[in-house]
């Protein structure tokens, strides 16, 4: 996923996050707590959703800062079968 798209990703989340809380809203006024429990959980997923986003968009950012600087960035996959794992 490139920055464009965790950028759209994060907007996303967030357009849902304020559908969330209205509902949220509506269904604890009209006393339909459980519908505003699981409208709760969905929000607690979207605000995680995000911060996995944010952390992407940072090391992205910090990969293209140091690329700018002229540090050459390797992904390195990690190898577990190296680390003595089968």
């Amino acid at each position: 996923m490139d920055l464009r798209m965790i950028s759209l990703e994060i907007a996303k989340e967030k357009a849902c996050i304020d559908d969330l809380l209205e509902m949220i809203g509506m269904h604890t006024q009209d006393g339909r707590l459980d519908l505003a429990m699981a409208r709760t959980i969905d929000l607690i997923r979207s605000i995680e959703r995000i911060q996995k986003l944010e952390n992407q968009r940072r090391f992205y950012l910090t990969i293209h800062d140091l690329s700018n600087r002229g540090i050459l960035c390797e992904v390195v996959k990690r190898c577990e079968s190296l680390n003595g794992v089968s």
